[in-house]
């Protein structure tokens, strides 16, 4: 009955898992986010290329603003997803030094 109202009593050991799993599908997510970063990156640079070509220099220096904004962005998730494999990797120690 008290199962029902507070959830399954879980080991250490399966909680630890489950928060691995929550690490590694957080890193898979900040990885696709940035793959559509740089991708949008590529595009970016394109259409500067030829915004340059036009003569369009106002439109130019805008979008390498956007521009110099998304590689920081990129550099961001990187040192996000860092950060999340530190986190990860120390949980695994610990966990491993416990047994």
């Amino acid at each position: 009955m008290l199962e029902f109202f507070f959830g399954k009593h879980q080991t250490p050991r399966e909680k630890m898992r489950q928060n691995l799993r929550a690490l590694t599908r957080a890193q898979r997510e900040l990885d696709r986010e940035r793959a559509k970063i740089e991708q949008q990156e590529k595009k970016l640079v394109a259409d500067i290329k030829k915004s340059a070509r036009a003569g369009q220099m106002g439109a130019c220096k805008v979008m390498a603003k956007d521009l110099v904004r998304t590689r920081r962005y990129v550099q961001k998730f990187y040192r996000m997803r860092t950060s999340l494999q530190g986190v990860a990797l120390r949980v695994q120690t610990v966990s491993s030094n416990q047994e």
